[in-house]
């Protein structure tokens, strides 16, 4: 029995580069595409629906488990369904949030123009209970707060920046 000379990598090449996607970055790329339709309450059939059928719940299942190659005009079409840049699904969720600690301004959260800003509410107000440490107004929170609210609740890197720059006291050190 003949063997194959090599086996084959997914690779993008740009010109004079080519990269070799690691199966921890497919893996990672697929669990975002599926995090955000269902951090956004969609299923497969409703992206289906909401794309006017350009984009198949079937294919979109195959995308999120990585059975399927997906094209970038597939890739901008779900991103515009979710109304959030592309690049949003091709970064590690985690990469933009600055480590260490904020302190939130609870007050302010419902001002802030992101869709999802009852839920953070109701999230932090959990943090609080949990930890003992809320006095109704401001709450400290870690990185991996963050981190974790962006991956449960389907919120880009933008909205949790955009969260971060409108929510947050500053710290007496």
């Amino acid at each position: 029995m003949d063997k194959p000379k090599h086996e084959s990598k997914p690779t993008t090449t740009v010109p004079h580069v080519t990269y070799d996607a690691s199966e921890i970055e497919i893996k990672g790329f697929c669990l975002r595409l599926r995090t955000v339709r269902e951090g956004r309450g969609l299923t497969l059939l409703d992206v289906e629906t909401n794309s006017n059928g350009q984009v198949a719940a079937v294919a979109l299942g195959s995308y999120e488990r990585g059975d399927r190659k997906i094209s970038l005009s597939k890739l901008f079409e779900i991103a515009r369904i979710y109304n959030m840049p592309a690049s949003e699904f091709l970064v590690d969720a985690g990469a933009h949030i600055e480590p260490g600690r904020i302190t939130v301004d609870l007050r302010k959260i419902t001002q802030v123009p992101i869709s999802q800003s009852a839920m953070i509410v109701r999230v932090f107000k959990s943090i609080a209970q949990q930890r003992g440490d809320w006095n109704g107004e401001v709450l400290s929170v870690r990185a991996s707060d963050l981190s974790n609210l962006q991956i449960f609740s389907g919120l880009s890197t933008h909205e949790i920046n955009t969260f971060i720059a409108e929510c947050t006291v500053s710290r007496s050190k």
